[in-house]
């Protein structure tokens, strides 16, 4: 009979080596991956900008505020002193009073319009800078638990290919050649045989094809899948 125990453990063997790799594969990927710190980071510099926008906005309409209220004043002052007594001068005064205002108020409005953007804008800011800080403090953690699972998946891809030699070393030359040449295909190339079935395809073999795996020396293949079959 083939060596069936030693088939079916080099089949574990090499299913726990192939999710070994595969894990290794994708913490290799996500070691250093750090694109999502920086499209954080560019987040928060757009949102930084903004806020200096906005800052750089609100001083240049607060200068204009003062500077039409300053001419208001004046105006204003000039108005009630007195010292104008012409009726059509008066009127004409009162009217650049009554402009500057207007002009005041228009500065003014789009001085609070500004002053609600700058506080959004600042909110928004902070919110990315709370969440960059806390994503980094995260990804540090995640950077370390991937860098220990990896140490420890390579260890046991170590031990698991020694332990896959030994295991190579105890079957036959022949049935090693069919067993990897099965694996090209068949990922699981070894399958037990239940109730003159495979185990795995669930299709029923010939009499004679199920005494073969019962009674041969040599292994015997599933006429519908191709696993090399073992007895039950």
């Amino acid at each position: 009979m083939p060596a069936s125990r030693e088939l079916l453990e080099l089949q574990e063997v090499d299913g726990d080596l192939a999710a070994r790799s595969a894990r290794l594969t994708e913490i290799d990927a996500l070691l250093g991956d750090d694109s999502a710190l920086r499209a954080l980071a560019r987040r928060l510099r757009r949102e930084q900008a903004e806020v200096d926008a906005g800052l750089s906005r609100q001083q240049e309409l607060d200068a204009a505020v003062a500077g039409f209220t300053e001419k208001v004043n004046a105006a204003e002052t000039k108005l009630y002193a007195g010292v104008i007594m012409n009726p059509r001068e008066l009127r004409d005064l009162q009217a650049d009073v009554e402009m500057l205002k207007r002009q005041r108020w228009t500065q003014e409005e789009a001085l609070l319009e500004t002053l609600v953007g700058l506080d959004l804008a600042r909110s928004s800011r902070d919110a990315s800078a709370q969440q960059l800080e806390t994503l980094k403090e995260s990804w540090k953690a995640e950077q370390k638990s991937l860098a220990a699972e990896q140490e420890r998946l390579r260890a046991e891809t170590a031990a698991l290919v020694e332990r896959r030699g030994g295991l190579v070393a105890r079957t036959p030359p022949p049935e090693t050649a069919l067993y990897e040449q099965v694996r090209k295909s068949r990922p699981q190339p070894v399958a037990r045989m239940h109730n003159s079935a495979c185990g795995a395809c669930k299709v029923g073999v010939p009499s004679r094809t199920a005494q073969e795996v019962r009674s041969s020396p040599s292994p015997t293949r599933c006429p519908n899948c191709g696993r090399i079959l073992l007895p039950e």
